[in-house]
């Protein structure tokens, strides 16, 4: 992907505006800037590390064996560990599954198996993932066709905006002294060639039209930008948007030829779109509104939107010398030390910033990744050790949020559950799994835009043994996050896009449907799911609930509960979860090897977890109705896991579509084999 790394656009002024800013209304904790040992692999936790708080009102019920038992697990830790398979169950260890379905199907023949399996952060990202992708799509497809609600329109077409500022570009052109004209006409080029990728027919001068023609032939054959992957592909609208914006980022790669960043002719062009933008006041509106929205919906931009230039460029005299002009903006605004490929550059559409990929061209962009450098493992080891914070600040979009949820998957010592839990070196090792699978999954939704009843027992005495009662896997601080991701989200989406557009407008579903609730309502409902995973499982480890005041005025407790409850009882059928879960994005361009470093999810892996009170922080038993109990014992869950790898493809080699690369899966059951079959594509 694209390498320059600005903050342009934030969403500073809508805090202003609305009254508040994001990290207040959020909830986000202050940046922690402390950092632990970077290790190369996990270690266990230690027990004198750990000292939860005993809070003599903080009691839960739970039910064991038909028994009602009271308990205060404010003081608790609680040990999380893998265990390995051994007997019938060894023919688990290397396979992937395509499905959840599939592995569900597959345990579901033992009882045992069947009761003790619980929902991992994948299972419930994997419930999240397809709304991403559908609520993404939704909105994708309301901005380029824009919205009306009973034929009054809510929200302007993208696409209009382009044919209007094209209009504007030919007509200055035509009336401009020719060597202002050519900057015009650049212009004017680079919008008519976006609309012919996304299937119009631009009204242009024919010397202009065929300039776009031969840029659009020379992009399409790029197949790394302009091959539509991800949720693009499900509707030829949401593929012409992919290629529209796509070309409209302006990548500076080898079509037709590499182009330095600010010559002339780029700075020219650029300042060009300035001028015509500015002219028309409703068409300045406009390309704000586009902005502020992609800044929300994915992140602030990487590089510099044309209007970047608008106090250099006071008039159209301007473009007499853009040289001077880029010199001005280059006094503000320093391009970093880096290759001409890295430098930031203008865009109509820029692309958007990521925390991964920021850190991996600081670090590589100058100096060269070493060989076979593994990314992933790369941005791990950045985190772990303090280069790359994942908190986000008052510019952060939504997949800054999303990735921030998984801060405490590699740093377990940062969320509130931690001196709850005693994590073994073998679970630490699965919460990188998660870590690498949810990211690629997140990354994957935002591809175009970046650079995934008890009966009645009467007296009897019942002898029971008391265990560590897991609805899910117990992380209540990613669970959280997430919510508030989503909160976020909500809040800002009405923001740029309106209540009417929220309220009319459903997310798009992979086989061409729509779902049934609007994106508000669909918005609503997972942070209710999320906050409602964080009490019960909060209450599962002894921690007392995290939300303000103003979430639980939102989104009150009972009805988060009700909601975690209610999907706890049917995630095995949820038809969102059970969706295929295989995808690949790209993260990076290796420039000196010419390959393409992928992310992909292959499928899905089953593990067996032990979880067990840690001998002296066990809980407190305040009442067992009429059972007697035996004592304390491990409990194994199961986790439907995902199978992540990093794959490297050379550069020509077009990005796999969802069913090419689930092809290859299907014809193999291991990692390895489905990782040597997609370096032979």
């Amino acid at each position: 992907m694209h390498a320059s790394r600005c903050t342009i656009v934030t969403l500073s002024l809508f805090a202003v505006s609305c009254g508040f800013g994001p990290l207040d209304l959020l909830g986000v904790e202050a940046a922690v800037t402390e950092t632990s040992e970077n290790e190369t692999q996990p270690t266990d936790d230690r027990i004198e590390d750990k000292d939860p708080l005993f809070d003599p009102d903080r009691v839960v019920v739970e039910t064991f064996s038909g028994c009602e038992v009271t308990l205060n697990k404010s003081a608790t830790v609680t040990k999380l560990d893998i265990v390995p398979l051994s007997g019938d169950q060894m023919d688990l260890v290397e396979r992937v599954f395509g499905s959840r379905a599939d592995a569900i199907a597959h345990l579901g023949g033992d009882a045992y198996l069947d009761a003790s399996l619980v929902p991992s952060m994948e299972v419930v990202n994997g419930t999240l993932k397809p709304v991403n992708d559908g609520l993404y799509a939704a909105v994708e497809y309301g901005v380029e066709e824009g919205v009306s609600v009973d034929s009054v329109p809510v929200y302007p077409s993208k696409r209009q905006f382009l044919e209007d500022l094209l209009a504007v570009l030919v007509a200055s052109a035509a009336a401009a002294p020719p060597a202002r004209a050519g900057h015009y006409s650049s212009a004017a080029v680079d919008v008519g060639a976006a609309l012919l990728l996304a299937g119009e027919d631009p009204v242009m001068p024919g010397d202009l039209r065929l300039e776009a023609e031969s840029l659009v032939a020379a992009f399409e054959a790029e197949p790394l930008y302009s091959r539509p992957i991800g949720f693009y592909g499900w509707d030829p609208v949401l593929g012409d948007v992919f290629r529209q914006d796509r070309y409209l980022q302006n990548y500076q790669v080898e079509y037709p030829e590499p182009r330095d960043p600010y010559s002339t002719t780029e700075a020219g062009k650029a300042a060009a779109m300035s001028l015509a933008i500015q002219s028309d006041p409703e068409l300045l509106d406009r390309y704000e509104g586009y902005l502020a929205l992609y800044a929300v919906l994915t992140n602030p931009y990487a590089n510099h939107p044309v209007t970047a230039l608008s106090p250099y460029v006071a008039s159209e005299a301007s473009l007499d010398d853009p040289a001077a002009v880029v010199d001005a903006f280059l006094v503000d605004n320093p391009a970093p030390d880096l290759l001409p490929e890295c430098q930031p550059h203008f865009a109509l559409f820029p692309s958007s910033s990521s925390k991964e990929t920021t850190y991996f061209e600081s670090q590589y962009c100058l100096s060269g990744a070493p060989p076979d450098l593994d990314y992933m493992e790369a941005l791990i080891a950045a985190i772990r050790d303090g280069s790359v914070d994942l908190a986000p600040d008052a510019s952060s979009g939504f997949y800054d949020y999303q990735s921030w949820a998984l801060e405490t998957l590699l740093l377990p010592e940062r969320g509130s559950e931690s001196d709850h839990l005693l994590l073994t070196a073998a679970y630490k090792q699965k919460l990188l799994d998660t870590f690498r699978s949810i990211l690629t999954q997140n990354r994957e939704t935002h591809v175009k835009q970046l650079e995934i009843g008890a009966s009645d027992r009467g007296s009897v005495s019942i002898e029971i043994d008391l265990y560590p009662r897991l609805p899910a896997e117990p992380f209540p601080t990613f669970y959280l996050r997430s919510a508030r991701a989503y909160r976020f989200l909500s809040t800002w989406l009405e923001t740029v896009l309106g209540s009417g557009f929220l309220d009319s407008t459903r997310r798009m579903i992979e086989d061409g449907t729509r779902g049934d609730l609007s994106l508000r309502d669909e918005i609503a409902r997972l942070a209710r799911l999320l906050y409602g995973l964080h009490y019960l499982t909060a209450d599962a480890v002894g921690l007392a609930p995290e939300l303000m005041a103003e979430e639980t005025t939102e989104y009150p407790e009972a009805d988060c509960r009700d909601a975690a409850t209610a999907w706890l009882g049917t995630w095995r059928t949820d038809a969102d979860v059970l969706k295929d879960p295989r995808v690949m994005v790209p993260v990076q361009r290796d420039m000196i090897t010419q390959e393409t470093i992928y992310w992909a999810v292959l499928g899905i892996r089953v593990v067996r977890s032990r979880a067990e009170f840690v001998e002296g922080f066990e809980p407190e038993v305040v009442g067992a109705d009429t059972c007697t109990i035996r004592g304390f014992v491990p409990m194994d869950y199961w986790l439907l896991v995902e199978a992540f790898a990093e794959v490297r493809l050379p550069m020509d080699t077009p990005p796999p579509t969802r069913e090419e690369l689930r092809a290859v899966c299907d014809a193999h059951d291991s990692v390895n084999d489905i990782v040597a079959a997609l370096q032979a594509l």
